[in-house]
């Protein structure tokens, strides 16, 4: 599935390094949308309040990333 959450300025991995995130199995973050730029993630960029993330994820596991992000 593809999914879409906006990071919350609340959520516990604004600030981190996308590097540093332990993201559920199966999951994988494809893309940030930030203002009007398109970022592929790396592992040294950083997660902002208001990014959108596009992730490719596992049905099971939408409720997972859901948490972590705290949307």
């Amino acid at each position: 599935n593809l999914v879409e959450i906006t990071l919350p300025p609340s959520s516990r991995v604004v600030g981190s390094r996308v590097g540093d995130v332990s993201w559920p199995v199966d999951t994988s973050l494809v893309a940030i949308i930030r203002d009007t730029r398109v970022i592929t993630p790396s592992v040294d960029d950083s997660l902002e309040s208001g990014d959108e993330l596009i992730f490719v994820s596992s049905p099971d596991q939408e409720s997972a990333l859901s948490s972590l992000l705290g949307s």
